[in-house]
């Protein structure tokens, strides 16, 4: 039972980390992702039975996208946190704040090349405005998130 507290507690820690950066990343202009998207994405998945959307921007718009959207995300890294447990805790790799922050910047490829190349946007963001400056977003953003992952498992296992 421990556990399984423990990975919430981890999963959704690092993910108000993760939303704290991006809150102030917003704060000095730059955007975070469109929790609407994500949530109509994962609407049309579930509804459609398909991951691969590229023109999801175009599907209708449902009452509660957004937070749909929000729920997928934390229901996503409550998901690394089951990962991030089997290969640190299960697994006995020493954890470090080096080891969370490579964990972390490796999930950043679950957007860059899923995420945003199912819903039309392209692997690595190649389809958006500024594919480099969003890609080099994602893996800052990321990458902290795993160093949270950490702090977050740290505290029940050291």
């Amino acid at each position: 039972m421990i556990d399984i507290l423990t990975i919430l507690i981890a999963g959704i820690f690092s993910c108000i980390i993760l939303d704290i950066l991006g809150y102030l990343l917003k704060k000095i202009g730059i955007p975070e992702p469109s929790w609407g998207i994500v949530g109509r994405w994962t609407y049309y998945m579930i509804k459609n039975g398909t991951f691969f959307n590229p023109t999801i921007i175009e599907k209708p718009e449902f009452k509660y996208e957004v937070l749909l959207g929000w729920v997928f995300h934390y229901f996503i890294s409550i998901s690394w946190a089951v990962i991030y447990y089997i290969i640190f805790i299960y697994g006995g790799i020493k954890m470090s704040y080096f080891s969370g922050l490579i964990f972390g910047a490796i999930t950043t490829l679950a957007p860059l090349l899923v995420f945003l190349p199912f819903t039309g946007q392209g692997i690595f963001a190649r389809n958006t405005d500024k594919p480099i400056e969003t890609s080099i977003i994602f893996l800052i953003r990321h990458s902290l998130y795993g160093v949270a992952m950490y702090e977050g498992f740290r505290w029940f296992t050291i």
